[in-house]
């Protein structure tokens, strides 16, 4: 509102001067908060030696009435009056008076005032409308709001809103439970920014009961030189954060503990020296203000990587493999290989993308000690966490491979087992390859290859043999980028038995010795197995006999009349070890010899009352498999049957009781040694 005062023309000085030249220009209301006093702002009148003083008005409504504050201040380009009214008033002008009763009035600024609401965990801070009517060119284009805590020094810039929008701003609370203190304030470009309007402060206690959000996590590292796991975080944006709590979980489904708590909105690392950096460990953290609110665990975890190494000393390389890196802030790019030689400093030696998770190092040198770490690097390099290291010392060795066809064994009577022992314990290969042929010297073809699994001893069933009628020899190569040349084995053979037997039961078995070109054993187990029909299994009859080139053996089986008609043989050669290791027994194929059946029957026996009380037919060499032994009465009926070669008739009845005295008519048959049905009847008579 503008208030003009006479505008005269006179003769003592100024002449058709126009008004605007003595009108003050209000421009700022500044309120103290020392003691709530107000001080004006002005842009003095021009000077004059007509000038008087000025004089301040206020009043509590717009339309006044308006009171006279003072009228003390005399000197004309005076352009402040400061804190002259110690009770705020709410709108204020400036006269400047002029002698003739001439006066000139500003326009009228109106006090801010702001009003101060509780919100959720917030304040809400109110003020009036602009302090100009309409609002000048040189005012500010927004308020400035300010807070002060009870241990702040002073005002603290917390926010702007813009002079257009509505006069409300809300500021989350943080103290826990003090006054908290606000004013807001709108610049004037008419200084250099010391002409501020300023409101009332308003001020009420404030509770914080907003948890803080949730840290940025921004890597969990290994430290190189003491290998514990480090985590490290961005600070709160929140001063009021007071700590951090780490959490932590062996795997990313099970439970999060709490492991430890870092004290201090600045801290932002720590060191894990529970868990060791060889296994991989999940972590989230989440922050604790003054006021005991806490934040959520971060949403994602993030894990330390865990780096291994496997050194190919023939190649010399190491394939370096580690876990990989997720939920990496900023986003995980790529993965960096660092490797430190003979203890210098790390350099680079590759880098791979973020979805490969292994590199091979090349070039390895003789006596070199090598460290490797692995750095996950974020898109832009802002972010990155290194692995555990691994370190070794890479030594050259002489190699000592070697392969050995250490048994050929036959199976089952139908297949052959070969056993090839190798150096590959101590020195790794890539794969052996097997040879056979039917002929000791020549005409050898491959029969499998087999891949190098880390082990020594490696075996391999031949299924296209004829055991019974062929000797099979067997060698084999294994080969190695270490070495120019593949290394060749010992050739061992199958063993072939065959037997016979004669008319004075004997059998006779031939076979050709297990020749692997390989120095025995001194008293190596060499042995012949039987096994008879009534045998469970074979047995020992001959053991460390000494072979020839060409070997015979002949069983005497005369005495072994009662056993059955069936010898069944096999032959063996074992070593317990020899250079190359143990040495597995090897075994020929089976073989059968069926001695030729004889039998005497008597005619006549005495159940009681003599030695000769039982009906026996006198077997020899007669099988059980097929044997059946019948006595019938002259009605035809059966009164006895056996299906054992060795069992006889005692004269008793089914019901216990001896067979009277008479003529019974006896049936025996079985398959001979020729496969034939030997069958053969008689009578015999019982007599007491």
């Amino acid at each position: 509102m503008k208030r003009l005062g006479l505008l005269l023309v006179m003769t003592f000085g100024f002449f058709a001067t126009s008004w605007a030249q003595f009108t003050p220009s209000l421009r700022c209301l500044f309120v103290k908060d020392e003691d709530n006093s107000v001080s004006l702002y002005f842009i003095p009148t021009q000077d004059s030696t007509d000038f008087l003083n000025y004089s301040v008005y206020y009043a509590d409504d717009y339309n006044g009435p308006y009171t006279l504050l003072t009228s003390a201040l005399t000197t004309c380009n005076t352009d402040c009056f400061d804190g002259l009214d110690p009770v705020v008033h709410n709108y204020y002008f400036i006269r400047s008076n002029f002698t003739g009763g001439i006066f000139y009035d500003s326009d009228t600024l109106a006090v801010i005032n702001t009003a101060v609401a509780h919100g959720d965990g917030t304040a809400i801070l109110t003020w009036n409308p602009d302090p100009y009517t309409p609002i000048p060119a040189s005012s500010g284009s927004h308020y400035s709001v300010y807070r002060k805590n009870p241990n702040d020094f002073d005002f603290m810039y917390v926010g702007a809103v813009d002079a257009n929008s509505p006069h409300t701003y809300t500021d989350t609370i943080e103290v826990c439970d003090h006054t908290v203190k606000y004013r807001v304030q709108l610049l004037n470009a008419w200084t250099d920014g010391t002409c501020r309007n300023s409101s009332k402060i308003s001020q009420d206690i404030f509770q914080n009961t907003i948890a803080p959000a949730s840290p940025t996590l921004t890597g969990v590292s290994v430290d190189y030189d003491n290998d514990s796991i480090r985590l490290s975080w961005l600070p709160s944006t929140e001063t009021d954060v007071g700590s951090y709590v780490i959490f932590h979980s062996a795997t990313p489904v099970t439970v999060w503990l709490p492991l430890d708590t870092v004290y201090g909105r600045m801290n932002t690392t720590w060191a894990d020296f529970v868990n060791s950096s060889d296994n991989v460990s999940n972590y989230r953290i989440s922050a604790r203000d003054t006021c005991g609110n806490a934040s959520a665990m971060i949403e994602h975890f993030q894990s330390n990587m865990k780096l291994t190494n496997q050194v190919d000393i023939c190649r010399r390389t190491v394939k370096l493999s580690w876990t990989p890196y997720v939920n990496m802030t900023g986003q995980l790019q790529k993965y960096v290989i660092k490797v430190a030689v003979d203890g210098g400093a790390l350099t680079n030696v590759g880098e791979v993308a973020a979805d490969v998770l292994e590199f091979t190092h090349t070039g390895l040198e003789d006596s070199v000690h090598y460290c490797y770490v692995v750095q996950a690097v974020s898109a832009g390099g802002h972010y990155s966490t290194l692995s555990n290291k691994v370190c070794f010392l890479f030594e050259e060795e002489e190699r000592g491979d070697f392969i050995y066809v250490a048994a050929v064994s036959v199976v089952d009577n139908e297949d052959i087992k070969i056993t090839i022992n190798t150096s590959g314990e101590l020195f790794a290969f890539d794969e052996l390859e097997l040879f056979r042929s039917e002929e000791l010297l020549s005409g050898f073809v491959p029969i499998a290859t087999i891949p190098f699994d880390g082990s020594s001893v490696y075996e391999y069933f031949d299924y296209d043999v004829q055991v019974n009628k062929k000797i099979y020899y067997y060698k084999a190569f294994l080969y190695t980028e270490c070495l120019e040349d593949p290394v060749s084995s010992n050739t061992s053979n199958s063993i072939l038995l065959t037997a016979t037997g004669d008319a004075a039961h004997r059998n006779q078995l031939v076979w050709f010795n297990y020749d692997d070109h390989t120095p025995l054993t001194p008293g190596q187990p060499t042995f012949i197995l039987r096994k008879m029909e009534t045998d469970n299994d074979f047995v020992d009859i001959v053991s460390n006999m000494v072979w020839a080139s060409y070997n015979t053996y002949v069983d005497d089986v005369s005495d072994l009349h009662m056993f059955g008609s069936d010898f069944k043989y096999k032959v063996g050669v074992a070593q317990t070890t020899n250079q190359f290791g143990f040495v597995p027994p090897s075994f020929s194929n089976e073989v059968v010899v069926k001695q030729k059946p004889t039998i005497w029957i008597p005619n006549a026996f005495r159940p009681v009352g003599s030695k000769n009380s039982v009906f026996k037919p006198m077997n020899s060499f007669v099988s059980a498999d097929t044997y059946t032994f019948e006595i019938y009465n002259r009605m035809g009926q059966l009164v006895f049957r056996s299906t054992n070669p060795n069992d006889g008739w005692d004269g008793r009845l089914s019901n216990g009781e001896y067979a009277p005295a008479a003529v019974y008519v006896y049936k025996i048959q079985f398959i001979d040694n020729s496969d034939e049905l030997f069958v053969t009847h008689g009578t015999v008579t019982v007599v007491y």
